[in-house]
């Protein structure tokens, strides 16, 4: 009863949160953000140490930076790099916990990382804006810093990795609760329910939303098979509604199609029943005339013109012609090293009055492409392992429990960045959330769990099968029988 009670007081306290942050965030959005950051600090202080208040704050400061309100992104812009170094020292005071020698592909992973890092800040000496690339080849490296202290000296415990992709996960389902907020209260939520407009809420455009969405569906399963309570899906509605609404036909594909790579590996047993459900479920809505509301909306009607009307002759948008005019512009100029790293906006505000680059393209919309015309064939070899790394995520990694969370993730986002330029962005969320999932992922592959297995029985000198007889308690189970005595 009590039990009962408690959830009932949160879910109140939760509803009174967001009708305080409704109100208040059109008009004061520092105070809301702030609203929602002491409900996380009063619900959660007893239950995560200093290092995920820190987690959580680094990753507040990346949601702020990414908005659109100018006071945000403002007051973050340096304290977030500043929060990530902190979480890089923090952790180098850690104690090593890797008890056995890593897996090589995840020391493939993180040397690859680094090189990608080192190569971005070094590439400053032939950039076309050495100091953006010097300031942004910093932020990267405390990228890499961050994924090697995490899989060196914190996620080798499964307990408390998953823990701290909890705090992720409350953070950005509590980002795109704001953002429901702010849309309610400035009109832009009805707007796009109601006519072609596209949702953005708190973050500077839907795309962006779209990713941090693509994010969090799969962390709140994650979250979800690892607990097993229900509660854990809730910030899963929010998320999956501002999904829907952004119209982002890339993060909803990405998703979709992760979710369905799950349901593949899992069996198709499975894949039958969700079928058999979703076709049940289609057929009450039509008896009772559901179906013809549903699709006669008009932001359901603009969600489908999305996949179906192309625009000038082009269902892409025109990135096609951007994607044809990156490469012109990296293969006809600068081939083996790129303009540097993070010079694609210098780099396209030149080549838009500068007959010697020739083109007007002004976003790559593509993260490999865009790698390319930044740090050239140079960048080749670590992009390649890092995604390799990845693709053994995607097929090695089981899909029960809360690993099938993680390899949903990996798929949805290496596919995202085949339309969206954010895999090696450091101003936003999704590298950092990514780039730590994959590094997750690759130190709990079952092999890996086997051989620290192995280790841990060497260490303490004992055979492999009586260590693990005696860490499944079966020397503590089975009956003792005295010897008889020597007559």
């Amino acid at each position: 009863m009590g039990n009962r009670i408690g959830q009932l007081g949160l879910l109140v306290g939760a509803a009174c949160l967001v009708v305080v942050t409704t109100i208040t965030a059109i008009y004061a959005p520092l105070i809301a953000t702030g609203m929602v950051a002491l409900l996380l600090l009063f619900a959660f202080t007893r239950r995560i140490d200093g290092w995920r208040w820190m987690l959580a704050l680094t990753m507040a400061l990346l949601v702020c930076a990414s908005s659109n309100v100018p006071a945000l992104v403002d007051a973050s812009f340096y304290p977030r790099y500043a929060a990530v170094a902190g979480l890089v020292l923090w952790g180098l005071c850690l104690p090593n916990r890797t008890g056995s020698p890593t897996d090589v592909w995840t020391r493939v992973f993180i040397a690859a990382l680094w090189v990608m890092a080192g190569l971005a800040t070094l590439s400053f000496a032939w950039s076309v804006v050495p100091m953006e690339t010097l300031q942004r080849g910093v932020a990267l490296l405390l990228l890499a810093a961050l994924v090697h202290v995490l899989v060196r000296r914190r996620w080798p415990d499964r307990t408390v990795m998953m823990a701290d992709l909890r705090v992720v996960y409350l953070v950005l389902s509590a980002s795109t609760v704001v953002s429901l907020g702010i849309g309610l209260a400035d009109g832009t939520l009805v707007a796009s329910m109601s006519s072609i407009e596209r949702f953005q809420g708190l973050y500077n455009n839907p795309n962006m939303l779209g990713i941090v969405c693509a994010l969090t569906i799969p962390l709140g399963w994650t979250v979800y098979r690892q607990s097993r309570r229900h509660a854990a899906l809730l910030g899963m509605v929010p998320a999956a509604a501002c999904l829907l609404l952004s119209q982002s036909r890339t993060a909803l594909i990405a998703v979709l199609v992760g979710a369905l790579w799950i349901v593949l590996r899992y069996g198709l047993g499975r894949l039958v029943r969700l079928a058999a459900g979703v076709t049940a479920m289609l057929l009450v809505a039509y008896l009772f005339n559901l179906l013809p509301t549903i699709f006669a909306a008009p932001w359901m009607r603009q969600f489908v013109l999305r996949f179906t009307d192309p625009t000038g002759g082009d269902l892409s948008n025109g990135r096609t012609q951007m994607w044809q005019a990156t490469v012109d512009l990296w293969w006809q100029n600068r081939p083996t090293l790129g303009f540097g790293y993070a010079s694609r906006n210098y780099l396209f505000e030149l080549a838009s009055y500068d007959e010697f680059f020739g083109t007007s393209v002004s976003v790559v919309h593509n993260s490999y492409l865009q790698l390319l015309l930044e740090l050239g064939l140079a960048a080749v070899l670590p992009l390649v392992l890092l995604l390799v790394a990845a693709g053994r995520v995607v097929l090695r990694a089981p899909v029960v429990r809360a690993d099938a969370g993680l390899v949903w993730l990996v798929v949805s986002g290496l596919l995202i960045q085949v339309t969206e330029s954010a895999m090696f962005g450091t101003g936003q969320t999704y590298p950092y959330v990514f780039w730590s999932v994959v590094a997750a992922a690759l130190l709990h592959l079952p092999g890996n769990r086997n051989r620290a297995d192995r280790h841990a029985a060497a260490r303490g000198n004992l055979p492999h099968a009586e260590a693990r007889q005696q860490r499944a308690g079966a020397f503590d189970t089975a009956p003792r029988r005295h010897a008889p005595a020597l007559r």
